[in-house]
């Protein structure tokens, strides 16, 4: 049976399974441990030994009686109790929900208008891939939505609110490695960059590099750059020279809130353009010493972007 550890709420094992209890927490109304819940129905959150930020979540949830207001739903990117993401079902008035809570419920998305949820017994699969996710309950997939933040690797689990008793079983993740795509000028100097400096590094950190001359696929080039960053972690692009393509998607990465990592000879361009002065900018000179300093720092932005803190913009040279 999986590690796991109740973070409030009444849970315990039976079996290979976890049964939430139902009982009724707390009459204190002005708990915020109640934030996304009406407070006359207990709330639960577990917490299971699977870290994931990119990947896939998997949890067969049995309601013992499915009453108004009860759900379950996948938790990730938990940073304490009343700051994480999550995404499942619910019987509310939308029945499918990704909802961000940061000391009060944000809702990203919902669907499922309908009277009742039809059956007590969920099989909910989770996909996180970069800055979109997908839900699938029982094999159909019912909701997608983008992630307007980063997605951190942290301890994932369930919420779950009910009266009754709630089982829980099969929790399981695949973990994906997420992805960098590298957006520059290919040949010369930059495929030296991209081969000796940049994949290293990021194979180094446990991120899979791409680039747009490495996307294999049978769609227009455009298509298939625009997919490379939506399902990209972090972006790392290469602004020495004036390249319109390179701009043009470090645009379309920022409009997606994409962590992106500047790269930039200081030898032929010593000014940022006013719209990218705010990201994370590496300077380097094009020597043997200069890669290695290039190494060095992409190493420290990359562990701070993946922190849940991350860390602020600005130049290093």
């Amino acid at each position: 049976m999986k590690k796991w550890m109740p973070i409030r709420g009444d849970f315990i094992p039976s079996g290979e399974n976890v049964v939430f209890q139902g009982e009724k927490l707390s009459s204190d109304k002005s708990s915020t441990y109640n934030v996304l819940m009406e407070q006359n129905v207990p709330s639960g959150i577990i917490l299971f030994e699977d870290m994931i930020s990119n990947g896939v979540i998997e949890v067969t949830v049995t309601f013992e009686e499915l009453g108004k207001d009860d759900l379950a739903q996948i938790v990730f990117n938990y940073q304490n109790d009343l700051c994480y993401m999550c995404a499942g079902i619910g019987n509310t008035l939308a029945k499918y929900g990704f909802n961000y809570i940061n000391g009060q419920a944000n809702t990203i998305y919902s669907t499922g208008f309908m009277e009742e949820l039809p059956a007590t017994q969920f099989d909910m699969k989770l996909h996180l891939t970069g800055s979109f996710l997908e839900l699938y309950v029982n094999s159909i997939k019912v909701l997608s939505s983008a992630i307007p933040f980063l997605v951190n690797r942290t301890h994932t689990g369930i919420l779950v609110k009910s009266r009754r008793k709630v089982t829980i079983s099969g929790f399981k993740t695949d973990y994906m490695r997420p992805e960098v795509f590298v957006i520059s000028q290919f040949g010369g100097d930059y495929d030296v960059l991209y081969d000796e400096v940049i994949k290293p590094v990021c194979t180094k950190l446990h991120y899979d590099p791409i680039r747009g001359d490495e996307v294999a696929s049978c769609s227009m080039i455009l298509s298939d750059i625009i997919t490379s960053i939506q399902n990209a972690a972090v972006i790392i692009a290469d602004i020495t020279p004036d390249n319109p393509n390179v701009f043009y998607e470090i645009g379309y990465a920022h409009a997606l809130k994409k962590p992106t990592i500047l790269l930039c000879d200081k030898a032929l361009r010593d000014r940022l353009p006013f719209d990218v002065s705010g990201f994370r900018t590496i300077f380097y000179d094009n020597s043997i010493g200069g890669k290695r300093r290039v190494e060095e720092k992409l190493e420290v932005y990359l562990q701070n972007i993946s922190s849940p803190l991350g860390v602020p913009g600005g130049s290093i040279v």
